[in-house]
Order: structure tokens, then C-alpha cells, then sequence
């Protein structure tokens, strides 16, 4: 067996020319530590964004990204325990201290010292990463391992959001904003699962039927200069009940103007900017709640892997494609060129 490995790697932020396919030596797993065979790894804003330049920190350089992975144990460290070489798995991005206030409370997306994999340590865009073995999770048996990498931060996030966080119940009305992209595609779905109404917004005719097959009850085209009246109308004049925004500064201010009396606007992404105007008489007056949410527990993400597993949530996915095209596939998430995830496959 080589003892090498093709990844791809950045030395330096940029733009996308910065990545660069590289064979680098194959990771030993340590103590606690699995080595996977990567079969497919999904990309994210979180890997553009890194890229980019980091937004809260340095991060280790050089670096390979990739946090949804889905693969095979091909190797154990000493006191890796609960796995055997052979099985399949997808991965718990999520390492905390175990020790903080936050932690013991078991309330890990808050922890002050979490690190994620794929970030602050390589992931899951090359033939072989290391995870600490109890990250590790089942992959769900029938689910292909593509399907399975389209899931673990998009659904977790939107469970954390929505059910978690802003309590969606029964009965409420819900507005998604850019219902292409991923959190927002797995939103629907799951307060559709929640008994919620959910109306969404998007582009083009193409995606706004694709938001409807998901299950989103009304869908308008943000281009429409009266889109915001529009979701009013839709929720019968009052406003919605809770609004999830993963955008930033571009849709801050409108999802805030969908809200109802009372409602709760609850917010986990930056990327289109980080400060906006906030007109503040709008958030007593109206009595209106900004919660935010941090990722997934472990928990959360096993919960939406069983029902992805139970045919109740299913994977969007707009193209798959080899490793070889990275730099593509970062084109199409900043050129917002999808529906669903970009997934990149591995291996066999």
C-alpha cells in the first residue's frame, strides 16, 4: 500500500487558484483516533469562507478543508474503541473541551475552545483524513455514501435552527429564505416535518418548483421588488411565526419585516456580510425575538441521519463531482450556480 495520498490543499487564502491537488504523506491515526478512507465530502460556505481568509481567527496552514464526510475505517489508533476497520461512517465535525460550563450543561455548539475538523485540523477533501473515533457516526445504511456527505452540516444545522433554537411548533408559519442553498433546502424539510407552513424564497422558476417539491406550501422570487408584501399576504396579513436566516447583512433586514407580532427570527451564517442597519423601535415595539444557533450536537445530527435513514428527510444535491474539480465546485457555491449540495467524490 502507498503511502501517500492525493488532497487538496491550500497554503495561502485567495481566491480559488490558492487550491491545489497535492500528494501529501497518508495521516497515522494516533491514540482515540480513526483513519477513513473518504468516499465522498460535501463543500460548504465554511470552505469557501476559510479560503478565503478566516473571519474568527487564524487557522493552520497549509490546510485541507472538508467537514461532510462519508467513508470507511481503514485504520485504528490505540483505545480507538466502538468501531472496527471496515466500518462505514460519516463524521461529527464538532471537537469541544468536555470541561467548560457549556459543555457540561451539554450544550457543545457554545463551547469557547471548539474546533472543528476541517478547519482548525485537515478534513475530509482527500483519500484519507483522521477523526477522533468518538466523533465518528454510522453512516445509514440506505443511503449511498454521496447522499450521506450532502447531510451532516446542512441537516444538523437546520434541526439546531428551527426545532432547537427557535422551537418551531405545530401550526406556525415559517420563512426560508434562499431556499437553494443547503440549510434552507433540509429547513423546509424539516419544518414541513414539524407541522409548520413554510414558505420560501428563491430565484428562478426552476428552483422556486424545486422548493415546492421539497414541500414549501408558497414560494416567491426575491427578484420581485414586492417579495417581502408577498410573504405577508401569504401568511394571512400577520406576518410569519419564526424566520431562519442563514445569509447575513443581505437579508437581515426583509426577513425581520416578515416576522409577526412576537416572532422569532433565528440566525446562523454571515456570509453575505456581517453589520447591517438595524432600526431597533421595530424589535420592542413589535416584540420581536433574534436568536442565534451554532451548528449541531451530536445528537441533533444522529436524529436527522435517522430520519434521512427512515426515507423522512432526503438529501438535495445538485451535482456530484471529482476531486479533480474543486475549484469548480467552489465556483458554483460563490456564483450561488445550485440547488442543494456540490458533493466531490473521493473513491470508490
Amino acid at each position: 500500500m502507498t503511502d501517500t495520498m492525493l488532497a487538496a490543499v491550500f497554503h495561502e487564502h485567495g481566491e480559488r487558484d490558492v487550491i491545489q491537488l497535492e500528494r501529501v504523506a497518508q495521516p497515522q491515526p494516533g491514540a482515540g483516533e480513526a483513519r477513513v478512507k473518504v468516499h465522498a465530502c460535501a463543500l460548504n460556505w465554511l470552505d469557501v469562507g476559510i479560503r478565503r481568509g478566516p473571519q474568527f481567527g487564524a487557522v493552520p496552514l497549509p490546510l485541507t478543508t472538508g467537514v461532510d464526510v462519508s467513508g470507511v475505517i481503514d485504520a485504528l489508533g490505540a483505545d480507538a474503541r466502538g468501531w472496527q476497520v471496515g466500518d462505514e461512517v460519516t463524521l461529527y465535525s464538532l471537537i469541544t473541551c468536555g470541561d467548560c460550563e457549556f459543555c457540561r450543561a451539554g450544550e457543545v455548539t457554545v463551547c469557547p475552545e471548539h474546533q472543528i475538523i476541517g478547519e482548525h485540523m485537515n478534513g475530509g477533501l482527500a483519500e484519507y483524513m483522521l477523526a477522533p473515533a468518538r466523533n465518528l457516526i454510522a453512516k445509514p445504511k440506505r443511503l449511498s455514501h454521496i447522499e450521506v456527505a450532502a447531510l451532516p452540516v446542512v441537516a444538523g444545522t437546520a434541526w439546531h435552527m428551527l426545532i432547537t433554537v427557535a422551537r418551531l411548533a405545530a401550526g406556525e408559519s415559517v420563512f426560508i429564505p434562499g431556499a437553494g442553498g443547503g440549510v434552507a433546502s433540509m429547513g423546509i424539510q424539516i419544518a414541513k416535518l414539524a407541522g409548520a407552513t413554510v414558505i420560501a424564497s428563491t430565484s428562478t422558476a426552476e428552483k422556486m418548483a424545486k422548493a415546492r417539491d421539497l414541500g414549501a406550501d408558497h414560494v416567491v422570487n426575491y427578484r420581485d421588488d414586492d417579495w417581502v408584501e408577498q410573504v405577508i399576504a401569504l401568511s394571512g396579513g400577520r406576518g410569519v411565526d419564526v424566520a431562519q436566516d442563514l445569509v447575513g447583512a443581505l437579508t437581515w433586514a426583509d426577513s425581520l419585516r416578515t416576522l409577526a407580532r412576537n416572532g422569532r427570527m433565528v440566525v446562523c451564517g454571515s456570509h453575505s456580510g456581517k453589520q447591517f442597519d438595524l432600526r431597533i423601535p421595530q424589535i420592542y415595539h413589535r416584540q420581536l425575538s433574534i436568536l442565534g444557533a451554532n451548528g449541531a450536537s451530536y445528537n441533533e445530527l444522529r436524529r436527522v441521519l435517522e430520519l434521512a435513514d427512515q426515507g423522512l428527510l432526503r438529501p438535495v444535491i445538485d451535482r456530484v463531482l471529482p476531486l479533480d474539480q474543486i475549484r469548480e465546485g467552489h465556483r458554483v457555491l460563490e456564483e450561488h450556480d445550485h440547488f442543494g449540495k456540490v458533493v466531490i467524490k473521493i473513491s470508490q
